[in-house]
């Protein structure tokens, strides 16, 4: 994996998880944010 790659990889995890952090934040119910909690642990490793 080039150096290029890796670095994208690791942007592109960054904004996944500021999504996943404002989402939780937004989140109306404690279910919504149990689902997104899930979501986010189910999520693919890069």
């Amino acid at each position: 994996m080039s150096m290029i790659e890796r670095f994208r990889q690791r942007r592109q995890v960054s904004r996944q998880n500021r999504d996943i952090d404002r989402a939780m934040q937004n989140a109306m119910t404690p279910a919504m944010r149990n689902e997104i909690a899930i979501f986010a642990q189910r999520r693919q490793p890069f």
